[in-house]
């Protein structure tokens, strides 16, 4: 069970906002010194705030999903209004995305975290001899997520915070890589160097997955003259071939899987793409938006864009504030 944190509440800063276009918000102090542009990570900021270990995972490796509710003001991290004038007419938008919520990402986190055990066992390594925050996986958002949001103090300034360095993973084919939940997938058919493994997408590799046509050859059908059926039936059937009709129509009818069939060679397969969480909506008569989202992982990817009527071109600076409401394991 997750102790849960008695310091919850975070505050971050979005950075300059684009005008009709995404931004991802970049988090670190006033001046923008030191200031972070990149994913969400509730797990790391939890960790800095209350001086102990919090994970994206269980120790057995089951995904954790950090319910939060999120706030997007349309202030400076330092609370004296935007940095840039708007007019009287203007709709800003924060988006949460995160990785997808399904029964796919939890075993695929648990096999990894199985995997990851087995590569310490083939290299004489005891868990006794692992550092004190190893117990579990520390994921990127992205292929090129190794740089995550800084939290800001009731100054609007950075936290120092310590050091968060995401899990290296070693195999025969690869020397080492990280692994994320959002990037394009990787081609296991053949064996090649990479830097980064999307989860999901491996997992689906390492399994045998439903074929196109899912009945294809072992399929089977009532019996003909079922007495069941025939006394379930509201009329009797005019003829056999009608009959034959309907049991040919079933056979063939919902036998494709609902979502896309797995092929390791499809790298930016559905299973890849992040999904949107939620969205904070702040504007002209609004003090701020808020929204309450489930988050995969503790690990969310964060933009926002701001139109003006007038179309002047601003790019202002906002914040946002994350409280953490519960924390639960992913059901799948």
């Amino acid at each position: 069970m997750v102790k849960f944190p008695s310091q919850r509440k975070m505050l971050y800063a979005t950075g300059d906002i684009s005008n009709d276009a995404w931004t991802i918000i970049a988090s670190g102090n006033i001046s923008g010194s030191g200031s972070v542009s990149g994913p969400l990570n509730l797990p790391k900021d939890l960790s800095l705030l209350n001086r102990r270990g919090y994970a994206s995972t269980t120790n057995k490796g089951v995904p954790l999903v950090y319910r939060c509710k999120v706030d997007f003001y349309p202030q400076d991290e330092d609370g004296f209004g935007p940095g840039t004038a708007m007019g009287s007419d203007f709709q800003a938008t924060l988006q949460i995305a995160g990785c997808q919520n399904n029964w796919v990402f939890r075993n695929a986190a648990v096999k990894w975290h199985a995997a990851r055990d087995n590569m310490w066992k083939k290299a004489g390594i005891k868990k006794s001899q692992l550092g004190t925050y190893a117990n579990a996986i520390r994921y990127g958002w992205d292929s090129s997520s190794e740089a995550f949001l800084k939290p800001l103090d009731a100054y609007g300034e950075g936290f120092v915070g310590g050091t968060w360095d995401t899990t290296t993973m070693v195999d025969m084919v690869d020397n080492e890589y990280k692994l994320a939940l959002t990037c394009d997938g990787v081609d296991e058919d053949s064996a090649h160097s990479v830097g980064v493994v999307n989860i999901a997408h491996a997992y689906l590799s390492s399994r045998s997955t439903v074929p196109l046509d899912s009945n294809e050859e072992s399929s089977e059908v009532p019996a003909q003259f079922s007495h069941l059926e025939q006394l379930l039936r509201p009329t009797n059937l005019e003829s056999g071939t009608e009959e034959s009709y309907i049991r040919t129509d079933v056979v063939n009818d919902q036998d494709n899987p609902p979502y896309e069939v797995f092929a390791t060679e499809s790298l930016n397969h559905d299973i890849t793409e992040p999904v949107e969480l939620g969205r904070c909506i702040a504007g002209t008569g609004t003090a701020y938006g808020s929204a309450i989202v489930d988050i995969p992982f503790g690990i969310a990817g964060l933009r926002a864009t701001v139109y003006n009527a007038a179309d002047t071109n601003i790019t202002p600076n906002f914040s946002v504030g994350v409280e953490v409401l519960d924390i639960f394991e992913m059901q799948g």
